[in-house]
């Protein structure tokens, strides 16, 4: 930390800000202080060598990690280069040397010096620094004794206004941009957990103590006009309170700590490219370590060279600056990933030291540094530009063959995927799957017996797996934890094996380490093919402050039966509460509800909130809505309308009055619903009973139908063959957008509709996609929608040329739309499970893909119903 700022920055600072100097020194200090104590975090939880880098690239994936590893590298050796040039000017003061050629000397020795290694010159090292800074104390206390030349000017105490102070503030930042050089080496601390926050925040409390005070007093005996054409600030102060022996001793003092700041700095520059090389992000030579000396040789030298360029193609007012931004931009990257590896609720981070004031300080970090960042001028933006480029090229070229996700990239939505299982794509051995229904635990579930017992309840083999999912970190190796013993997990399996044997079913437990829980989950359920799938509702003791769900994108995209459970205590369910409301679960949850009444001879009872100022048709239409799903049923089911004014107030409310509440999931809003609660959301949390939240995969989501019991409307193939003729066919229709899709089955359905206009149509469907996508995955989509007044079902057919994008789900090219009235509802969903069979058993799309007009494609589909609905 102690460099070459404090020997030649408070003059030009001076210019900037004017007596404000020392204010712009403790700021700046203030400003480093988030990103110091998130990175005492990081360092305790990964002690490897990189440093920011490492935990950029752990939060943020390769190519972010390349990125920042690259701005790094570029901000230390500027700092560095920036201390061999103020070097120079001190050097001056004592002997008569060519410019330049002392500072490309001194660059090969302290190459030398690194590469024999740093315990050789560790102790000279900490006596030089330990004598620097007792000089500038000794220089403090001095000049306080001396009175200023002259009092500032009224208003004259910020020279330039805001703008001037914060443009200083960023100048000086680089001031302290070594107070986290430790962590670029944290593989080589002894007890790092204690060490590294200890020295962080030491070296910053007392360098800002001693920066500011340093600042103050050169402000306070120098006139401004003289300061500020100082090149050497410190040995003239030296020379105010000593005379020439003071000022030769400050500037001999000042020889000896610069050579080892830009020792220091070359040691933590050279750890970058040596960890990237670890992590397949450049050339691999530059992670070998010297077998004779223990050192990354090469790594060394590339610095040292890098060094040396930038010695001679830079003035010194550029280097600082660069340096400011370059380790402002990192700052503020070490808070985010800080926010992204908190709010993941990763079981592998548990760092033995934590950021205090969580998630403030990160957020004030962040804020601020953008702030500092945009006051520095164009020349800092366009090295900052310059450096992302470049980092971005080394990655596409080198690092690009990368297949490592990032902690945010896990959590982001998954398009690898949904894309399938490739060759490219490696996959986490699991056990193979004995039961259709598992229960999947990643740590911190309050009562994992709670979600085990309704695990067996839902199983349909009397059979369940349960997956016990712990996530490892890159740095650790799967085999070392593996034999280890984990005696939460023994404790575990006693206790769910026995809950198994009391109840009947066949259970077995299995520990699975993955790096990727979320394609862990995904590749098991999709391989195995599972019915059910069970998981904790992550209440506050399970996800972040800023996050309400981690696991958002794998839950709305399970290729099964999902259920998220709400333990509330109660293991017998005399009433039970369902929340059924048009959209793609309130078959599964019509079903499920209808046969836990079964397990537990419950009372079942479908609730639904209508506002109380709503027209009584609308009650009438719920209720012939809610008679619809009773026809699904097996058990004996009553109906509640409730009336008010708030839906969650109300519903929360009526929940008293139950043992468990079975509702559907939410409408998909992936990136709101992280940080925001849906309505389903609050009802889940604030409910007073326990509850069952459903959601069902898009390509089968009414599969459930198929063991509902038959109504005398709907028994037969007769009656529902005449549903499966297409209102309208069209076949190889050529569009380039979702929207005109959409526009296309409007126009094509408006003339079978008499009260339906196609814009109506449109709006409806938009308004059902809305709630989830309706891409069922292999270039098949159904949309579908209700119509008030419509009087029956009716089905469009059409395939495109080209495949269009559709969503999540992918591409897509052959569509079927179903349009009818709310109270078709049975026959609506029931459509859809038919469809939904013919593409799967009689590989329906591909048959239709190569139909070349509409009377063919009509056909195909007529055929294929014949064989499922004979069949029925």
């Amino acid at each position: 930390m102690l460099g070459g700022e404090i020997f030649v920055l408070p003059a030009v600072a001076a210019q900037m800000t004017g007596p404000s100097l020392w204010f712009a020194y403790l700021a700046a200090a203030l400003l480093v202080l988030p990103a110091a104590l998130s990175q005492a975090e990081l360092a305790t939880a990964m002690p490897e060598s990189g440093g920011a880098y490492l935990y950029i690239e752990r939060a943020m994936g390769p190519l972010v990690g390349t990125i920042a590893g690259v701005g790094l590298w570029l901000s230390l050796l500027l700092k560095s280069t920036f201390a061999l040039v103020v070097l120079e000017g001190y050097l001056a003061l004592l002997v008569d040397a060519p410019k330049t050629v002392p500072a490309l000397g001194l660059i090969v020795l302290v190459i030398g010096l690194n590469v024999l290694g740093v315990r050789k010159v560790g102790r000279v090292q900490t006596i030089v620094v330990a004598v620097c800074f007792c000089a500038l104390v000794v220089l403090v206390v001095l000049g306080m004794r001396f009175d200023p030349p002259q009092a500032p000017a009224a208003g004259a105490w910020m020279r330039n206004g805001t703008s001037g102070l914060l443009a200083a503030t960023g100048l000086v930042f680089v001031s302290y941009a070594g107070v986290t050089k430790i962590a670029a080496v944290a593989e080589e601390v002894r007890s790092p957990a204690r060490n590294i926050p200890r020295g962080i925040l030491i070296s910053l409390i007392g360098m800002a103590a001693l920066y500011t005070a340093v600042a103050a007093v050169l402000a306070t005996v120098f006139p401004l006009a003289q300061l500020e054409g100082d090149a050497t600030p410190i040995a003239s102060l030296g020379s105010l309170v000593g005379g020439p022996v003071g000022k030769a001793a400050i500037a001999v003092t000042a020889v000896l700590a610069l050579l080892a700041m830009a020792n220091a700095g070359l040691l933590a520059a050279s750890r970058f490219p040596f960890a990237m090389g670890r992590h397949r992000l450049v050339p691999s030579p530059l992670q070998r370590v010297s077998p004779r000396f223990s050192t990354p040789v090469l790594a060394i030298i590339v610095t040292g060279t890098a060094m040396a360029a930038m010695l001679l193609s830079l003035d010194v007012i550029r280097i600082a600056k660069l340096a400011s931004a370059f380790m402002i931009a990192s700052f503020v990257a070490v808070n985010v990933a800080v926010l992204i590896l908190r709010e993941s609720e990763a079981h592998w981070y548990k760092p033995p030291f934590q950021s205090p004031m969580y998630p403030y300080i990160q957020l004030g970090g962040i804020a601020t540094g953008l702030v500092i960042l945009v006051s520095m001028g164009m020349l800092a933006l366009v090295g900052l530009t310059i450096a992302v480029v470049a980092g971005g090229l080394l990655y596409l070229v080198y690092g690009r063959k990368v297949t490592r996700l990032g902690v945010f990239k896990q959590m982001a939505p998954r398009a690898d995927l949904l894309a399938g299982l490739t060759g490219d794509r490696q996959t986490t051995p699991f056990p193979e799957a004995r039961a259709q229904t598992v229960v999947a635990l990643f740590g911190k579930e309050p009562s994992p017996e709670a979600l085990v017992h309704l695990g067996m309840t839902l199983s349909a083999d009397d059979k369940l797996d349960v997956l016990v999912l712990r996530d490892v970190p890159e740095q650790t190796d799967l085999s070392d934890i593996a034999s280890e013993p984990d005696d939460r997990v023994e404790s575990l399996e006693r206790r769910v094996t026995g809950l198994g044997q009391e109840r009947g079913v066949e259970t077995r437990l299995d520990l699975v380490l993955t790096r990727d829980v979320r394609q862990t989950v995904f590749d098991y359920v999709r391989q195995q093919e599972l019915g059910w799938v069970i998981m904790a509702w992550r209440d506050r003791s399970m996800r972040g402050l800023i996050v309400r769900n981690p696991m958002k994108w794998l839950t709305e995209h399970m290729p099964c039966n999902l259920a998220l459970f709400k333990d509330a205590g109660i293991r017998t369910y005399r009433k039970i509460m369902v929340l059924a409301e048009p959209g793609p679960h309130d078959a599964l949850v019509t079903r499920t509800a209808d046969d836990l009444a079964g397990l537990f001879h419950a009372d079942l009872t479908f609730v639904r909130f209508l506002h109380e100022e709503a027209p009584e048709d609308r009650a009438e239409e719920i209720g012939r809505y809610q008679a619809e799903l009773h026809g699904l049923c097996h058990q004996p089911a009553a109906s509640e309308l409730l009336r008010g004014r708030d839906r969650v107030r109300s519903l929360v409310h009526a929940t008293a009055r139950f043992d468990l509440i079975v509702l559907g999931a939410p409408a998909e809003r992936p990136l709101k619903s992280m940080f925001v609660p849906t309505p389903e959301e609050s009802i889940t949390e604030q409910a007073h009973c326990a509850v069952l939240r459903l959601r069902a995969p898009r390509a089968v989501a009414h599969s459930s139908l198929l063991s509902a019991p038959a109504t005398a409307e709907m028994s037969g193939a007769s009656v529902r063959r005449p549903i499966l003729i297409p209102a309208a066919s069209r076949a190889r229709v050529r569009v380039t957008k979702k929207e005109q899709i959409f526009t296309m089955l409007g126009a094509m359905l408006a003339p079978v509709f008499e009260s339906a206009s196609a814009t109506q149509i449109y709006d409806a469907l938009w308004q059902r996609e809305r709630v989830q996508n309706t891409g069922m995955g292999e270039g098949v989509a159904i949309p579908h929608a209700t119509l008030p007044n419509a009087k029956n079902t009716k089905l469009a057919l059409m395939t495109l040329q080209e495949p269009v994008e559709y969503g999540s789900h992918g591409k897509v090219d052959v569509v079927f739309c179903l349009v009818g009235p709310p109270s078709d509802r049975e026959a609506h969903l029931r459509l859809l499970s038919t469809i939904a069979t013919m593409i799967v058993q009689n590989d329906l799309s591909a048959t239709l893909r190569a139909c070349k007009d509409d009377a063919a494609a009509e056909d195909a589909l007529m055929r294929a119903a014949a064989d499922v609905l004979d069949d029925a």
